[in-house]
C-alpha cells in the first residue's frame, strides 16, 4: 500500500466532474511568468495550504496547438504547484461545446488578493443563487472558512445604511452584522455615527447596541404612558377623612394645609378625631320614642 506524500497532488480530488492531469511544461500562460510569482508572497502562502490540505481546485485550460495547452483559470495555483514541484496538475480541459464554466471563473476572481469585499460578495452569491452552490459547497471550493462565506451571503440582506458604510470601509463586517440588529432607522443613523466617529472597538460597538436593544423604544414608551394615563382616568376617584367634619371625602374636595409633624398632637384642639374617636351611630330601641 502506497501513501501519498505531503503536497503531492490529490489522486482523487474532491470534485464531482472528472479532470486530468496536465504536465506542468505543457500548460501555456501567455504573458503570465510563472517562475517570477513563484516567490509571491501569496503564491508562497498558497503553495503551503496546498501541502497541506491538497488542491481543493483544478485549474482551467483550453486545448491549444502541438498538444499544449492554454491557460484560462488558476494561474496562482499552477504556481504553487511549480513551487511545490510537482510534474502534473489535476485540470479542467474545456472545449468549445462545453461554453464558459461560470462557476470557477467566479472562484478565481475570488481568490485575487485585490478583489474588493463587494466584489467578493456578488461572487459568493452568485455561486449560492445562479450556480445553487450550498454554503459548504462554497466553503470547500475557496478553502475559506464557513463565516467567511456566511458573511458574504448575509451582507445584501443588511439595511441600506449599514451596508453602505461597510462597504465604504467604514465599518467591519463583524460591527456591521452587529449594528444591522437595530430595526429603528433613526436610533441605527444614531448609533452608526457613534461608532465610525468614536472608533468604537467591536466589542464596544456590540455593547452599545445591547444597551439599546433592552431600552424600551419610544413607540413603546408612548404606548406605556398612554396606558398608565387610560388606566388613571378610569380609576375610581380616591377619598380622605376629612380634618374637620371627620367623614371621607373625594381627595379633590380636600384641601391640605402645612403642619408640624412633631409635637403636633399636643396642640390639637379637643374636637380633632384623633384625639376624639369617630362617634358611632347606635340605631334606636323598638320601643323608644320617635321625636
Amino acid at each position: 500500500m502506497t501513501t501519498q506524500k505531503r503536497g503531492d497532488p490529490p489522486k482523487n480530488p474532491p470534485i464531482k466532474e472528472q479532470y486530468s492531469d496536465i504536465p506542468l511544461n505543457k500548460i501555456l500562460t501567455a504573458s503570465q511568468s510563472v517562475r517570477q510569482a513563484m516567490d509571491d508572497d501569496h503564491v508562497v502562502e498558497l503553495a503551503m495550504s496546498i501541502s497541506k490540505h491538497g488542491l481543493l481546485q483544478p485549474i482551467v485550460v483550453k486545448e491549444s496547438a502541438n498538444g499544449f495547452y492554454q491557460l484560462e483559470a488558476g494561474f496562482h495555483r499552477l504556481c504553487a504547484a511549480t513551487r511545490l514541484n510537482w510534474q502534473t496538475i489535476p485540470t479542467h480541459i474545456r472545449n468549445e461545446e462545453t461554453g464558459p464554466v461560470k462557476a470557477i471563473a467566479l472562484i478565481e476572481n475570488i481568490v485575487r488578493r485585490d478583489m474588493s469585499l463587494d466584489e467578493e460578495v456578488t461572487a459568493v452569491n452568485l455561486l449560492n443563487q445562479e450556480e445553487n452552490l450550498s454554503p459548504s459547497s462554497i466553503c470547500d471550493l475557496l478553502g475559506k472558512s464557513r463565516t467567511w462565506v456566511d458573511q458574504r451571503l448575509s451582507i445584501p440582506n443588511y439595511p441600506e445604511d449599514v451596508k453602505g458604510e461597510l462597504l465604504d470601509g467604514n465599518l467591519t463586517i463583524s460591527k456591521a452584522e452587529i449594528l444591522s440588529k437595530i430595526e429603528h432607522e433613526g436610533t441605527r443613523a444614531l448609533l452608526i455615527n457613534q461608532v465610525i466617529s468614536a472608533k468604537l472597538t467591536t466589542k464596544q460597538a456590540y455593547d452599545l447596541v445591547e444597551m439599546y436593544l433592552v431600552a424600551p423604544s419610544i413607540q413603546s414608551s408612548i404606548e406605556a404612558g398612554l396606558q398608565t394615563q387610560k388606566e388613571i382616568q378610569s380609576a375610581p376617584i380616591p377619598q380622605k377623612t376629612c380634618f374637620i367634619c371627620g367623614f371621607p371625602r373625594p381627595i379633590d374636595k380636600i384641601q391640605f394645609q402645612p403642619i408640624c409633624v412633631d409635637n403636633c398632637k399636643e396642640t390639637l384642639g379637643p374636637a380633632h378625631p384623633d384625639n376624639n374617636p369617630e362617634p358611632t351611630l347606635t340605631p334606636p330601641e323598638d320601643n323608644a320614642p320617635i321625636h
